[in-house]
């Protein structure tokens, strides 16, 4: 029942003044229906168990298990092991002394010993008794009729013209089309996020600008105008900033120094940048040195000239 609906075989019939809905895997009810040409019914075994007052606990033909109420509906367990009762039986005991719903007795249609039903009805409180041994081929004609048949139920799941391919597929289409919402979904309330949070730090950077005294329009002026305001400090005690001269090209010397020797030809500092001019580059080795250069903190451009290659490097806003 919880699967899809795509998922699931359903057939319906009546009896008397009760509805009884079956439901099973699409996949078996079709299946059978694909590769078994002499079938002619396909009927779920726990609706032509007989009721009885209570539960009726019965073994089926599959070596598990299923447990028919007395409203008629009905539920799988597993198949005993041992002494101790199928985990899905003693769930459903539980829950139905939860809500008050427990049966007065089951009728274990299993084999079970005289001990052995004493001692389950001593841990679940509900009386357990002995009932005759049950098998669907001594069910009668009537009871066939009166149970839902998957092959006869006309527009029901089942009774479909989809071949097995356009069923993946739609399955296929169906988990994309979730995949992307998710995706979508994700990326909105990532995007969300990073939004709240580039506020968050841009008005906490104008704040910390507007509070040194330093002129703060914006969060971009206000990060230019703390940088120099270091800078200034810090060369009034005598100590270098990280945008002058020294310090940058500390920066730039490794991703220089894999260049060939003799490629570079001057480099000259002003206004917190440093212009290096190299023999000519080949597009690769210029990529190839900006990347690393960008790795050590440094945003560099290189533009061709008539006698080789020339690059501009200054701190990146990141690094000050």
């Amino acid at each position: 029942m919880a699967a899809g609906a795509d998922e699931s075989a359903i057939a319906v019939a009546q009896s008397g003044s009760m509805t009884i809905v079956a439901i099973a895997s699409r996949t078996l009810i079709d299946g059978i229906a694909a590769h078994e040409r002499y079938v002619t019914r396909i009927v779920a075994e726990a609706a032509l168990a007989p009721c009885n007052p209570g539960w009726t606990w019965y073994r089926s033909g599959t070596g598990d298990g299923f447990v028919r109420r007395e409203d008629g509906s009905a539920f799988a367990t597993g198949a005993l092991s041992g002494d101790v009762l199928p985990p899905e039986l003693q769930a459903a005991l539980a829950q139905a002394r939860r809500a008050g719903t427990a049966p007065t007795i089951v009728h274990a249609a299993t084999a079970a010993r005289p001990e052995q039903l004493a001692e389950w009805s001593q841990t679940t409180g509900v009386h357990f008794v002995a009932a005759p041994a049950w098998r669907w081929e001594d069910s009668t004609a009537s009871s066939f009729d009166a149970t839902p048949d998957f092959l006869a139920t006309d527009g029901s799941q089942t009774a479909t013209n989809d071949s097995p391919r356009a069923r993946l597929f739609r399955t296929a289409i169906v988990l994309g089309s979730l995949a992307l919402a998710l995706h979508g979904g994700a990326s909105l309330l990532q995007w969300a996020w990073l939004s709240a949070t580039d506020w968050r730090l841009s008005r906490q950077l104008t704040e910390l600008a507007r509070s040194a005294g330093v002129p703060a329009g914006n969060a971009s002026l206000a990060a230019a105008a703390i940088a120099r305001r270091n800078a200034e400090l810090r060369h009034a005690a005598a100590k270098p900033a990280v945008t002058d001269a020294l310090p940058l090209l500390a920066r730039a010397a490794p991703a220089l120094g894999a260049l060939p020797p003799g490629t570079l030809k001057s480099a000259t500092y002003a206004d917190d940048a440093w212009t290096f001019e190299f023999a000519k580059l080949d597009a690769e080795t210029s990529s190839r040195v900006i990347r690393a250069l960008g790795n050590a903190g440094v945003d560099a451009l290189a533009a061709p000239t008539s006698s080789g290659t020339r690059m501009r490097a200054t701190l990146d806003a990141t690094a000050r």
